[in-house]
């Protein structure tokens, strides 16, 4: 006993005083199975380890509790240890809210991996579901989800082994039956030349979809005249032409207002004849121009 101990002592497994929150408890308990199962330990062995993790009030509510049971006749195993933890450690509430938690655990978003420890992690909440194979095997096939319920629920599997088996299983083939259906939207374009390109962004807007300001800071500071883009076209072709007045002669066609239109009326500036205007004049380019 005195090697077994002080192996068991070198792992430095955690130690309760008693004094603790119901989750700082809970959690103890699962660091400390954690570690017998690491170390293949039997019942026998965890039974008589433990009181060597247990100080203070928790050590003297387990001598009491371990003496009263052993004058009942009760054979002390784990799992009587684990029940009498759970009831002097657990507060009613806290227990009541743990079984409703189990008792409506779904799968959800979990994978089955996820799921197993979830529903092993409340199972201890549940004492009547947990002392019975098949009932275990029921509650965790009733919170799988629809597509992996009707694949492990055909034949009902009457052990928790078997249902987990199969949920895995079916799980497995769930994704490989999703990855087959999947096509990449490259080669459905390859497919079809016909389906549009993915859009390009502009090379001056960032990821986040605003523009960058390439030209912050650099020359005049100019005021933005709040006019359309196709007013902008259109001034810039102006400025393209020279100098201006702003408006063209309605008579002429001359740049300059109408009522100071020096011209013949209704005849060209440049080829002198009706129906023409100096500035779409077939013969502006040939130096023929009447003032």
């Amino acid at each position: 006993m005195e090697t077994l101990l002080k192996r068991f002592q070198s792992f430095k497994p955690p130690t309760l005083t008693g004094t603790e929150s119901a989750i700082e408890c809970e959690n103890w308990l699962e660091d400390i199975e954690q570690l017998f199962e690491a170390l293949e330990y039997t019942d026998e062995r965890r039974v008589k380890l433990i009181i060597h993790q247990l100080h203070g009030v928790g050590k003297s509510w387990w001598v009491a509790t371990k003496k009263a049971l052993e004058n009942q006749g009760t054979v002390i195993t784990w799992a009587v240890f684990r029940t009498a933890f759970y009831q002097r450690f657990f507060p009613v509430s806290y227990r009541k809210d743990k079984g409703a938690e189990f008792a409506n655990l779904r799968q959800g978003q979990l994978n089955i991996e996820d799921y197993v420890a979830k529903f092993m992690s409340l199972l201890k909440f549940a004492p009547h579901v947990a002392m019975n194979d098949e009932a275990q095997a029921d509650q965790f096939i009733n919170g799988l989800n629809p597509d992996v319920f009707t694949l492990v629920n055909t034949g009902r599997p009457n052990t928790f082994a078997d249902a987990l088996n199969r949920a895995k299983g079916a799980e497995d083939g769930l994704l490989r039956q999703r990855r087959a259906q999947f096509v990449p939207a490259a080669a459905k374009a390859a497919e079809n030349p016909q389906i549009p390109p993915p859009p390009r962004f502009d090379a001056g807007s960032s990821s986040s979809g605003k523009k960058k300001n390439f030209f912050k800071g650099k020359g005049k500071q100019f005021k933005r005249s709040g006019t359309s883009s196709s007013s902008s076209s259109s001034d810039f072709k102006q400025m393209q032409a020279g100098p201006q007045t702003g408006e063209y002669c309605t008579k002429c066609g001359g740049r300059h207002a109408t009522d100071q239109c020096r011209g013949v009326s209704d005849l060209c500036r440049i080829c002198n004849q009706p129906g023409n205007f100096a500035r779409i004049c077939p013969q502006r380019n040939s130096g023929n121009f009447h003032n």
